[in-house]
């Protein structure tokens, strides 16, 4: 992230496969041992990478937006349950846990949480069946 300073005119496609790829980060890395390597990658996230998330979400909020989608754009599924055959529920499943990963970091904002979350409710609402709701 440290080689690309997001601007207004940092190109889409190129701002959301990083971002994506980076929440992807977040939730890979969420749970690793707390060992020497856990306790190094916890301390990149607030010093570095959490800082840049929040640049990109004060220039380009419409790139954070569509990164956090249930069916982000195809340039944005990138990393993670994208990269595997799995179930719709299965991709909402993981989806969620993604975004649950992010939010002890602050870099869900409200207004950016306003914007994605009403997608994800209309996504579970027509897309699981009554039967894998829980």
């Amino acid at each position: 992230v440290s080689l690309c300073t997001p601007s207004e005119n940092t190109p889409t496609e190129s701002l959301a496969r990083l971002v994506s790829m980076v929440f992807q980060w977040f939730h890979s890395t969420a749970y690793m041992m707390d060992d020497e390597v856990g306790s190094l990658v916890e301390k990149l996230k607030p010093q570095f990478v959490t800082k840049w998330l929040k640049t990109v979400c004060d220039v380009r909020f419409d790139v954070m937006v569509m990164c956090l989608l249930p069916k982000p754009v195809e340039f944005a599924r990138v990393g993670g349950y994208w990269d595997k055959s799995c179930s719709t529920v299965t991709q909402l499943k993981e989806g969620l846990n993604r975004i649950l990963c992010l939010i002890p970091y602050n870099v869900i904002s409200q207004p950016l949480w306003e914007c994605f979350m009403p997608e994800w409710l209309e996504a579970i609402r027509t897309e699981v069946p009554d039967n894998q709701l829980k």
